[in-house]
């Protein structure tokens, strides 16, 4: 409806709440408050001496474009991970821009946040043909909306953070990729020989740990005097540790490993991050293991063995460049629940049981 100020428009969005809109030659601006409210008329000043007002281009002033523009520059997204972590970041963030980028930050309360995580848990094809969305999705995108909308409780546009208040999303518990097993390892590797490329991939991530997107990358400048050395895509954190028997025999053994990469395509050239986990998808399905592994539980796998080792929390955050001791504890606790369950039926049974101890009697 109009109101008494000239191009100044109200109208009920799509929750109910009405919103007051600058609307001029077929673009409009969205105000953040309504006609005659406090700060209206400075706002309304503001935006119409604003050069470009109405370009398209602009975001709506306290919209989730707005924030996004801000966030961008921010601290906690310049300056936490690597390049290649912030790109993963912003396509999370920008395809919740694609759906909401218009709408208001304020509006949006604990239940909106639920809904819009609840419908990310639903897996679908996109526009290009690719399965997206499921619980996964789901909980990566909560992890990036919590620090946008932190940045948004620090301008104070809102007085408390959405996503903190509203309830983890997913039909069941999320447990994360599943670590390999010694019986996995050896069956992939009965399968695949040194001499592969297949077995050099795995040798490459089961003793070093890394990632799937820093496995590709790993060539002859990360080995230098027995020691790897490289620099971890995601976190930026910097890995120093000796180089196995076993990596070093893969290598030598392989007969085609690139000159910047180890790991090459048939063409010659280093692997993309998808194409490379296409790749040890089809090496795993040709040694018979389980659809649910996958290459990051090659990653948990070294962690696994170094607890069985009784490798101390510090000593496994070193070899795979964890940050906190939280990420590790689910491996050295497991290895101490059996370590006191081993010792406490020793105990019983040695006190309680029927039979005998030959030796003793």
């Amino acid at each position: 409806m109009k109101t008494r100020y000239k191009n100044v428009y109200v109208s009920a969005d799509r929750h109910g709440k009405l919103r007051a809109r600058y609307r001029k030659a077929g673009k409009e601006v969205y105000l953040k408050a309504l006609p005659d409210q406090p700060g209206f008329e400075a706002e309304l000043k503001e935006v119409i001496g604003y050069q470009g007002a109405t370009s398209p281009n602009r975001p709506i002033p306290g919209s989730v474009a707005d924030l996004l523009t801000r966030y961008y520059r921010s601290a906690d997204f310049m300056a936490k991970g690597a390049p290649e972590d912030r790109h993963r970041r912003r396509l999370i963030l920008e395809s919740f821009r694609k759906d909401f980028g218009n709408d208001l930050v304020a509006d949006f309360g604990f239940e909106h946040i639920e809904a819009i995580l609840l419908a990310r848990t639903e897996k679908r094809v996109n526009e290009r043909g690719r399965m997206v969305g499921g619980q996964v999705a789901a909980v990566n995108l909560r992890k990036q909306l919590r620090r946008l909308f932190a940045l948004a409780r620090k301008l104070k546009w809102i007085d408390s953070n959405p996503v903190e208040e509203a309830d983890k999303v997913g039909k069941t518990r999320l447990t994360g990729f599943v670590t390999w097993e010694e019986d996995h390892i050896e069956l992939y590797q009965k399968r695949h020989p040194f001499g592969t490329k297949a077995r050099l991939a795995l040798e490459i991530i089961l003793w070093t740990g890394q990632r799937r997107g820093d496995a590709r990358l790993f060539g002859p400048k990360h080995v230098v005097n027995g020691m790897v050395q490289y620099q971890q895509g995601k976190t930026g954190t910097d890995v120093w540790l000796p180089a196995s028997r076993d990596l070093l025999r893969a290598i030598h053994e392989c007969p085609a490993v690139g000159i910047i990469t180890y790991l090459v395509t048939d063409y010659g050239k280093p692997y993309s991050k998808d194409g490379f986990g296409n790749k040890m998808r089809q090496w795993c399905d040709e040694a018979d293991l389980p659809k649910e592994l996958a290459s990051h539980g090659l990653r948990k796998a070294i962690a696994r063995r170094m607890a069985q080792m009784r490798a101390t929390e510090h000593e496994i955050m070193a070899v795979g460049g964890w940050k906190s001791a939280s990420q590790i504890k689910v491996y050295t606790e497991a290895i101490a629940r059996n370590d006191l369950a081993e010792s406490a039926i020793a105990k019983i049974d040695g006190h309680y049981s029927t039979e005998k101890d030959p030796q003793s009697g």
